[in-house]
């Protein structure tokens, strides 16, 4: 079935009226961005800190999600207080197809991360003896939804929809592309020891997600990305010592095991150009599209 064609969105705004860069009979352009700036970093720094408190304090699972779902109202405050206006400008508007992107996004990573760990199952990087009773695995499934839709979506609000929103008046999409993969494989440093492995992977779907933001005009494909591939790794992983939905034995690693999953991870990041084909782009004009 032939998908309909992405809409076109209304010519992008030539200035933000927040971060507008002045003429040369104004003041000078340096200032507005100056400004610009300084918001920026404040309120990064913020609603970083905010995030990962969890890293800090030891929280029930309870506390943990209503702290997530409280970073909204925070993040709604703290753009509007910058100028960079609310959720909705962050990325987070309900323009015509944000369902379908998130449910794309969604089934896209979940079904490449699906392939990665049938892979490491098959070339033997671990066993399975059995699988979690049906009751057990529901409640995983439920809490991997709700638990990773918060976590994906605050994420994309902070490092994506916040910096294109406050820079997008002043650098090209490719740029912010860029400067926004390098903040996601960094914030990490908060709970993971960076090994090479890592950085790449990271930089890769950071890739992905800034793209999706660019080709969409919004953060719905980016956060279904995000959450399909962290629901799968939940499944797979778990959140505590009784594991996933598979009662799995890790076999001896090997270098080999962290290739497989940088190979699927680029191949997912080579087919997202055509599911691109299949996504609705943001009808709403403004600083989150990026010039260039």
């Amino acid at each position: 079935m032939r998908a309909a064609p992405s809409q076109v969105p209304s010519p992008v705004p030539t200035e933000s009226p927040v971060f507008a860069v002045a003429s040369s009979s104004e003041a000078s352009p340096s200032r507005p961005l100056a400004r610009g700036l300084l918001w920026l970093v404040a309120g990064f720094v913020v609603l970083d800190v905010y995030l990962n408190v969890p890293n800090f304090v030891r929280l029930p699972p309870v506390a943990w999600l209503v702290l997530y779902a409280g970073f909204f109202p925070l993040a709604h405050g703290v753009g509007r207080l910058s100028g960079a206006g609310g959720l909705g400008e962050l990325g987070l508007a309900w323009h015509r197809g944000w369902g379908r992107n998130l449910l794309l996004g969604f089934a896209f990573c979940a079904a490449f991360w699906a392939l990665k760990y049938g892979l490491l199952w098959a070339l033997g990087a671990f066993r399975v003896e059995g699988v979690r009773p049906a009751g057990d695995a529901a409640v995983l499934l439920a809490q991997a939804l709700l638990a990773m839709f918060l976590s994906s979506a605050t994420d994309d609000v902070l490092v994506r929809g916040y910096v294109f929103r406050h820079l997008s008046g002043h650098l090209s999409a490719g740029a912010l592309v860029a400067l926004t993969t390098c903040f996601y494989v960094v914030n990490h440093a908060w709970y993971v020891r960076l090994t090479l492995e890592d950085t790449v992977f990271l930089g890769l779907i950071g890739l992905m997600f800034a793209l999706a933001l660019v080709r969409t005009g919004s953060l719905w494909l980016g956060i279904g990305l995000h959450w399909g591939g962290n629901v799968v790794y939940r499944l797979h992983a778990g959140f505590d010592a009784q594991g996933g939905v598979l009662r799995r034995v890790e076999l001896a690693n090997t270098p080999w095991h962290e290739s497989v999953g940088l190979g699927v991870t680029a191949l997912a990041l080579a087919a997202l150009f055509l599911l691109f084909r299949f996504t609705v782009r943001s009808e709403r004009e403004g600083p989150l599209f990026a010039r260039g």
